[in-house]
């Protein structure tokens, strides 16, 4: 089925051919590491993985929506990173104060706060951290229309955001690290850019950086507590005809009496954030029989995420619409749910892909339907429920995005449809099939990590039709796959069969398959047990089969970046040297991706890879036979010249930069590079005639060059 599916929308991928040449040949689809695809991956997991436990956000109270929003961009290592403010209003921030649990050690970090203007608070997500430091920030006296977020697009802007961001006095802001560390370095000029300012900073960090300096281990507060004060506040302010004592009496007795049912004890006593405790104390508060029975009112809550879904999917609506239109805004929601966080073009695309070409190949109509997708009104085609309410700031940049009012309704309706709608397993297999090999990175990823939900509802199935067979077609399939098995792996339930069908992968006598496992052991399986990912890589790489792949550099790019750099490099530095004619090639192509990256913002301006060299003479010699290779490498040659200018370039404004690179460039370029090397000085210092470094390497390689001729027209 997936096959015939895939040639028949062959418009929708790169190529859509078999690789037409020997091995696991890319078919021009470089797969290189893309750090945005990397953030973006991981945060989905992320998010459905906290969603599967129950633990999305919702309600009015439990996600923050910005009374406004501010957007500037900054530049950094010839790069531009997009910096928003978020201010979360007034209203929020009192409804946030009145409902706070004191966790321990609040009044010392308060006190730290408000003598050094910066401090971190480090526990699991879900802890209720932002809502500690939201009340931190309004006691140590930031104003209440100043308090919100600053969110960067890349961990290496907060140096320059320490400079460059505007600090007013009397703001507060916190800073979430989704559990990626800040460098010190970066704290510390935050510090004191918060304290010129006046202005107070809360860093969210993961608990591993609790030994910093000021930082607060944060622990859970107490979720009984939370339950109760959060359920009284609503009930307290909820709408009622008149209020009177005998209201206030009924709301206090059904408030006890729901704080102390074992049903809710039990709840409260296994929930794994206070967004679970906060949505709980939501959905008792919207019970309008006060003597019913709470039994019934919890097992509704346990299924309330599917209940919705089945409602949202549900074709008995009183729209009086036409019975061949239902699956159309079946279709529509199940793509608004699907690509949520997406523009409003991607869901568009893929509803109407769905409805109008997908659909229509598993049944029979009599004709064709009268209305596309884009011809429908939004607000008709989709469930009120399932929207997040309108954000306060109209003047946000960028395309308006499909967003949820509750993240556990995408595996929610994915579950509905896959099990409630049996005719639909077969559109969904070939609608994903069709997006996984889409031009836009961004659906592809979607459409892959949406099959690795898919398998846990049936992995045979959703391995025998999609992920297996992506995994043997062109390069943009395998890639696909392999987000696919990634996503599968964070399921508890899957993790050991997708480790055994990759090992399978592995020792294939398909390249192809080979190949697909080379991807996956770049991602998560691979960063769990960084040693056996890089020896099964070393393994494949020495085989011929994946000789004209990027897989394998691509991967150990990925391990690289994702904090096994010693590893890596060390592996590099044996690959380039090795006698195997296979592994220096990938390690050449792995050197082209890493020679791009930015190095820490402790060490501003440098690239990574000088940064880790200069520790290690070994790495220094292998550093200087990989670029001696990548720019003489016919495949690599042009990609590699261009990052190699950027590393000269920048060690014109760091001496100790300079200093390393220029004795490593002379290496580099030494014969019989050196012909080469002046050509492109030469060109170079025609674009950049101030670049000091270009124009001392021209005349080191230049015999019998004066100074005077290297500064005039060369």
């Amino acid at each position: 089925m997936a096959e015939k599916v895939r040639k028949d929308f062959d418009a929708e991928s790169t190529k859509g051919k078999q690789p037409t040449a020997p091995g696991a040949m890319d078919d021009d689809d470089r797969v290189d590491y893309d750090p945005e695809e990397q953030q973006q991956r991981e945060r989905f997991q992320k998010n459905q993985s906290r969603a599967d436990r129950g633990a999305a956000a919702s309600g009015p109270n439990a996600r923050a929506y910005y009374h406004d929003r501010r957007v500037y961009h900054a530049y950094f290592g010839g790069r531009r990173f997009t910096v928003q403010y978020g201010v979360f209003g007034p209203a929020y921030v009192a409804a946030e104060v009145s409902t706070y649990v004191p966790v321990p050690n609040a009044d010392v970090m308060r006190e730290a706060l408000g003598r050094q203007h910066l401090i971190r608070l480090c526990g699991e997500d879900g802890s209720g951290r932002r809502t500690t430091a939201i009340k931190l920030l309004d006691e140590v006296g930031c104003r209440r229309d100043r308090i919100g977020t600053v969110e960067v697009d890349d961990d290496l802007i907060f140096s320059v955001l320490a400079e460059d961001c505007v600090m007013e006095r009397g703001a507060g802001i916190i800073i979430d690290r989704d559990d990626r560390p800040m460098r010190d370095g970066a704290v510390d000029a935050l510090r004191r850019r918060a304290r010129d300012a006046g202005a107070f900073v809360v860093i969210l960090d993961s608990t591993g950086r609790a030994n910093a300096e000021a930082s607060f281990a944060h622990e859970h507060p107490d979720h009984r507590e939370v339950l109760g004060r959060h359920l009284w506040v609503l009930l307290a302010t909820g709408a009622a005809p008149a209020r009177t004592r005998d209201t206030d009496q009924a709301n206090r007795a059904y408030h006890d009496r729901a704080v102390q049912h074992p049903a809710v004890t039990s709840r409260i006593r296994l929930a794994t954030s206070v967004r679970y405790v906060v949505r709980l104390a939501e959905h008792l508060a919207g019970n309008p029989d006060r003597e019913g029975d709470l039994d019934q009112l919890l097992a509704e809550w346990d299924n309330q995420s599917r209940t919705l879904a089945k409602d949202i999917l549900s074709p008995a609506e009183k729209t009086g619409e036409k019975a061949h239109l239902i699956p159309h805004r079946q279709a529509f929601r199940i793509a608004y749910a699907v690509f949520a966080g997406h523009p409003l073009s991607d869901v568009f695309h893929a509803g109407e892909l769905l409805s109008q070409q997908i659909i229509p190949r598993y049944e029979t109509r009599g004709t064709t339907p009268d209305r596309l997708v884009f011809d429908g009104n939004i607000d008709r085609l989709i469930h009120p429920s399932m929207v997040a309410p309108a954000r306060g700031d109209e003047q946000r940049p960028g395309p308006r995005c499909a967003e949820l009012a509750d993240e556990t309704l995408i595996r929610a309706i994915l579950d509905v449809a896959w099990h409630d709608y049996d005719t639909l397993r077969g559109p969904l297999m070939a609608w994903l099939t069709v997006l996984a090999g889409n031009r836009s990175w961004q659906v592809r990823l979607r459409a892959a990590q949406i099959a690795g939900i898919l398998a846990g509802f049936d992995f045979d199935q959703v391995y025998r039709v999609l992920i297996g067979v992506w995994a043997r077609w062109q390069a943009t399939y395998r890639r696909s796959a392999a987000l696919a098995m990634d996503m599968a792996y964070v399921d508890a339930r899957l993790t050991r069969r997708v480790r055994r069908r990759v090992y399978d992968w592995s020792r294939s006598p398909d390249p192809l398959l080979q190949d697909s496992a080379a991807r996956v052991y770049g991602m998560r399986l691979g960063e769990e047990d960084v040693p056996r990912a890089i020896r099964e890589l070393a393994r494949m790489g020495r085989q011929p089969e994946l000789a004209a792949s990027s897989s394998v550099a691509a991967a150990m790019s990925m391990l690289f970046l994702s904090g096994a750099a010693d590893d890596v490099m060390d592996e590099l530095a044996d690959w380039v040297a090795s006698p195997n004619e296979h592994l220096p090639q990938h390690a050449v192509r792995a050197l082209v991706v890493l020679a791009r990256q930015p190095g820490s913002v402790d060490r501003q301006g440098w690239p990574a890879l000088p940064e880790l060299a200069e520790r290690r003479e070994r790495w220094q010699r292998a550093l200087v036979d990989l670029w001696r290779n990548a720019l003489t490498n016919a495949e690599t040659s042009r990609r590699a010249w261009e990052p190699m200018r950027k590393w000269l370039l920048a060690a014109d404004h760091d001496g100790k930069l300079r200093a390393f690179v220029e004795p490593l460039a002379m290496e580099i370029f030494a014969r019989p590079l050196d012909s080469r090397a002046r050509f492109n000085l030469r060109l170079w210092r025609n674009r950049h005639p101030d670049a000091v470094l270009i124009a001392a390497l021209i005349r080191r390689l230049t015999p019998g060059t004066t100074r005077e001729a290297t500064d005039g027209d060369i």
